[in-house]
């Protein structure tokens, strides 16, 4: 049963218009996974409808508040219902002939139940929903209460699809040192604070994580991060004596992000994600690209709904004039590095290649079903400067 939680979605096309989930209307940047009874989806416009349906200083409520507090309630939360899994897996019987015997009876077995799933009850309710609604808007997907199973299920959901992040958040840094090969999952920490009293309950929560994403709202997709995230809304950074350089060095061993002061200003302390080498921005440069061309192909497909593509170099060419020009557009966010001449001089122009097999070159079958294969592209990500190292050397 595991197994079969973890596969790559299919996204449902916009061109799709009865099979449309509400909430791509309101277009939520971020979903919350809580636990409860019952699997559903709800998306919330601002803390109040949050405060309808959650108490108050609650756990998601908190989270809710930071996000909405991060980006003005200029994006929607969606929150995401999970309920527990089943754990037992139907296993077949095996050893079993089930050929007729002479008298025309057929041998038959009960199927064997297991309980050996590795995946806790939340662990499959979490993928379950997500599942179902991973394509319901969310950029980010965050945990309402950290749980280690759940959140390395999520985690390793979310490696498999084409677009989306997990951020990771927990006050016990040790828990994040386990998902070194996932480079879509961000990992976040800062100490517990005890925030119960009234005088630290609305100036100092955990909600790292959700503070972080709604700041984010609204920059552009492959925008820097260190140095350019800071005065997170509820959430204070380590005191700059108490958090000492061999802490930081610790976390930056396992790619774990935490919030900190450089010089006189909070800042968060990197943009890696978990995978070594990999960068917050390089994803979401990448995911823009894929939901641009997704979403860009849907409507050259709805906008010539009357009189079709032609299966011909007209038609091929238009779709990838589309794809193109995604690219082209990605350049100008710096989401796509210039290509560089013989001596390594830039030549001004974006770094990419968008190639593709003419429809007569195609086999017959692909014609046969109307389909274009064949499409293939490539493209150097842009970095973002994080650190400079100096040398400074006394001639005598």
């Amino acid at each position: 049963m595991a197994d079969t939680l973890f596969s790559t979605l299919s996204r449902i096309s916009p061109a799709h218009i009865s099979n449309q989930f509400v909430t791509e209307v309101q277009a939520p940047f971020a979903g919350v996974l809580v636990k409860g009874t019952k699997q559903g989806i709800k998306v919330y416009s601002d803390l109040d409808s949050v405060t309808d349906d959650y108490e108050m200083y609650s756990s998601l409520w908190k989270k809710a508040r930071a996000y909405f507090a991060a980006n003005g309630e200029a994006s929607s939360l969606l929150v995401l219902t999970y309920a527990p899994g089943d754990t037992q897996q139907v296993v077949a019987p095996t050893g079993i002939t089930t050929t007729p015997t002479k008298d025309g009876a057929v041998v038959k077995a009960d199927a064997v139940v297991t309980n050996n799933s590795n995946l806790s009850a939340d662990a499959i309710g979490a993928v379950t929903a997500l599942k179902k609604y991973y394509y319901a808007g969310p950029q980010f997907w965050m945990l309402a209460e950290f749980d280690d199973e759940v959140s390395h299920a999520v985690s390793n959901f979310v490696e498999l699809q084409n677009t989306g992040v997990y951020v990771a958040y927990t006050n016990d840094a040790t828990k994040l040192q386990t998902y070194t090969d996932n480079k879509k999952t961000l990992l976040l920490t800062l100490p517990s604070v005890d925030d119960s009293t009234a005088d630290t309950q609305d100036t100092y929560n955990n909600v790292f994580d959700a503070a972080l994403v709604g700041t984010v709202y609204g920059r552009k997709p492959h925008s820097a991060w260190k140095y350019a995230l800071g005065g997170l809304p509820y959430t204070k950074p380590q005191d700059r004596f108490d958090f000492t350089p061999d802490d930081q060095a610790d976390l930056d061993k396992y790619n774990i992000v935490t919030y900190a002061y450089v010089l006189d200003s909070p800042r968060v302390t990197s943009s890696r994600t978990a995978a070594s080498g990999m960068h917050i921005d390089i994803i979401l440069g990448w995911d823009w690209i894929q939901n641009e061309i997704q979403t860009r192909i849907a409507n050259l497909f709805i906008q010539n709904a009357k009189q079709g593509i032609p299966y011909s170099e007209v038609g091929f060419d238009s779709i990838i004039n589309v794809i193109r020009g995604v690219f082209i557009d990605a350049a100008d966010l710096d989401i796509i590095a210039p290509e560089l001449d013989v001596n390594g001089s830039e030549t001004g122009k974006p770094k990419y290649s968008v190639d593709y097999v003419e429809p007569g070159l195609l086999p017959k079958s692909y014609e046969t079903k109307r389909e274009m294969r064949g499409i293939k592209t490539s493209y150097q990500p842009m970095g973002m400067i994080e650190d400079a190292y100096i040398e400074n050397t006394i001639v005598m």
